[in-house]
């Protein structure tokens, strides 16, 4: 289930300080910045993007991930074995 996406610009009655980077939000999960980018496509974690494109994350929902109640459990990609081509 996905939320809707907000914009940038709705955020004008907020306080701006409540929403951090997408590198902020990798450093503090020990993510990477594309794999935080990639959560917030797929609606893991609310976010909104700015007019240049950027993500910015609320805070309150970073601490959330944190403490582990929004946390969506995914299983590691297996690699499949290299197929032999035949008469090697």
């Amino acid at each position: 289930m996905t939320t809707p996406r907000r914009r940038w610009s709705d955020t004008a009655s907020e306080s701006r300080k409540d929403w951090i980077t997408s590198s902020e939000v990798a450093k503090a999960l020990d993510m990477t910045d594309a794999a935080i980018r990639r959560w917030a496509r797929e609606g893991l974690i609310e976010a909104i993007k700015t007019p240049g494109g950027q993500y910015r994350f609320r805070r309150d929902a970073v601490l959330n991930v944190l403490k582990g109640a929004h946390v969506s459990k995914r299983t590691k990609r297996k690699s499949t074995p290299k197929r032999r081509r035949p008469g090697r």
